[in-house]
């Protein structure tokens, strides 16, 4: 008896042809990188400044200008978009992708700036634990940006915005944990209330990088 040819032959042959036919865009995969690489030293001088407060190193200035040059590589995937013909994706994906990193090292400098404001003069191993969470899914989210452009591997890819979606849900449980803790024990009100600002925007943090995975999950099923 013989048997039919695979099915999945042809459509594989057909990925290939449209990987190889599709616009290479060089430049945006460029700023793609240079902005997933903004976020990853973003979390991490976050995480620094999360292991003294006091910021003897000024850590907070640092995650202001790295958030500036931040803002710096949407523009300048704006003005590339633009002027492009042939994108290496939709217009809206390439746009969506870089404005949901954007919002990661937004929300860093906003996390940076709060403890600053806040006059918070400790915090808790759960703050940390939550910084470091954000900053590993963004080291992920980095490694599966990096990948993008010859798209070798869809399934490395979304292997990587799995694990940056499990990251999330982890960081949920350590949120829900810190402020069961922080309720029971905090005798100072006001230190209550920093501290659950502090915590809030630090577990958004995880949740802005399963976006940018959400994101990229929609390109690699699209154009993997």
């Amino acid at each position: 008896m013989q048997l039919a040819p695979d099915s999945r032959e042809p459509r594989g042959l057909m990925r290939l042809l449209r990987r190889a036919l599709r616009p290479r865009g060089r430049r945006f995969f460029v700023l793609f990188n240079r902005h997933a690489e903004l976020c990853v030293a973003g979390l991490r001088a976050l995480t620094q400044l999360l292991a003294n407060v006091k910021d003897p190193d000024g850590r907070v200035r640092d995650i202001e200008a790295i958030e500036k040059r931040g803002d710096g590589v949407v523009d300048e995937v704006r003005s590339t978009l633009e002027r492009a013909l042939f994108p290496p994706f939709g217009r809206v994906l390439v746009f969506e992708l870089v404005n949901g990193m954007d919002d990661v090292l937004d929300l860093t400098e906003d996390a940076a700036q709060s403890l600053h404001l806040y006059h918070i003069t400790h915090v808790t191993a759960d703050a940390v634990r939550l910084a470091e969470l954000a900053l590993d899914s963004a080291l992920k989210l980095q490694t599966a940006i990096a990948a993008l452009e010859r798209m070798v591997s869809p399934r490395a890819i979304l292997a990587l915005c799995a694990e940056v979606d499990a990251i999330e849900a982890q960081a949920d449980h350590v949120m829900r944990a810190a402020m069961s803790k922080l309720f029971r024990e905090e005798p100072d009100a006001r230190q209550l209330v920093k501290l659950k600002a502090i915590y809030e925007v630090l577990e958004s943090l995880t949740d802005k990088c399963k976006d940018v995975a959400n994101e990229l999950e929609s390109i690699v099923l699209k154009y993997g």
